[in-house]
């Protein structure tokens, strides 16, 4: 059963520092990156680069699987590191634990789209304060119960209360099987206090939690669930948003580290 595979006792088999290769870690030894912003949005890291916000690190310099590769980049002459994520918790959590390998980071900015699950309108930022663990990787970094706190979500609501930013709060249900999210799914988790819907928060707060590392998450409404389906802006947010987003998170980290 899934809900009983958290091991707290014995190593892993396989670590990522396994399988990083050493000119790798070289690599990244010249760039002590204590906070990572990363985003879902392959368009996003586009944009940036075009703009001349961001840069790589090194070209050698990349982490993912076989199947998706993404530089690691920081914000032009800062040590504030951007990474493009893969879609979904594994993925997503893969990249944590790579990143914690070669950097000795200390937080995560994470943000991304997600469906709205009661009326909100397009482009709404949410902060999510609890994540309904209806994925299968979080039961492998903490132990099993229905929902895991997003700790870092007091902290972040009361600096974009300081920025001027207009935001709810509310838990959110991450779910691996987003052609399965059901009617009577739908409605047992807004019943539950459910805002909205992803596929990655409870994963990456659990791994953050055991690997020592703080998380901080913020999403925007895209399409909407609330009575039928509708796309709205899912895939199609206009570039003057995405950087909006993005100058957003990079406020975030940029407060969170003046108050080290």
């Amino acid at each position: 059963m899934i809900t009983e595979s958290f091991d707290a006792h014995s190593p892993e088999i396989v670590r990522a520092a396994d399988t990083i290769r050493e000119a790798d870690k070289a690599v990244a030894a010249r760039f002590p990156i204590r906070s990572f912003i990363m985003t879902f949005s392959g368009t996003l890291i586009e944009l940036l680069r075009a703009e001349g916000l961001i840069e790589p690190l090194d070209e050698s310099l990349s982490i993912g699987s076989a199947a998706f590769k993404s530089p690691i980049y920081r914000i032009k002459d800062s040590l504030i590191g951007v990474v493009l994520s893969g879609i979904g918790a594994p993925s997503a959590v893969a990249e944590i634990e790579e990143l914690l390998t070669l950097f000795p980071v200390r937080r995560f900015l994470v943000f991304g789209s997600c469906g709205a699950l009661i009326h909100l309108p397009e482009g709404r930022l949410i902060v999510p304060t609890e994540a309904c663990r209806d994925e299968g990787c979080s039961y492998h970094y903490a132990p099993a119960a229905p929902y895991i706190p997003v700790r870092g979500a007091e902290k972040l609501a009361a600096l974009l209360d300081r920025l001027g930013v207009d935001y709810v709060c509310g838990k959110t249900w991450t779910t691996d099987a987003f052609y399965r999210e059901t009617e009577s799914n739908t409605a047992r988790r807004v019943g539950e206090g459910c805002v909205c819907v992803e596929m990655e928060c409870s994963a990456l707060q659990a791994v953050c939690d055991f690997r020592g590392a703080a998380l901080y998450q913020f999403v925007y409404a895209a399409d909407s669930l609330h009575g039928t389906w509708n796309r709205r802006i899912l895939g199609e947010l206009e570039k003057d948003a995405r950087l909006q987003y993005f100058g957003l998170a990079w406020e975030i980290v940029k407060a969170l580290e003046s108050e080290e």
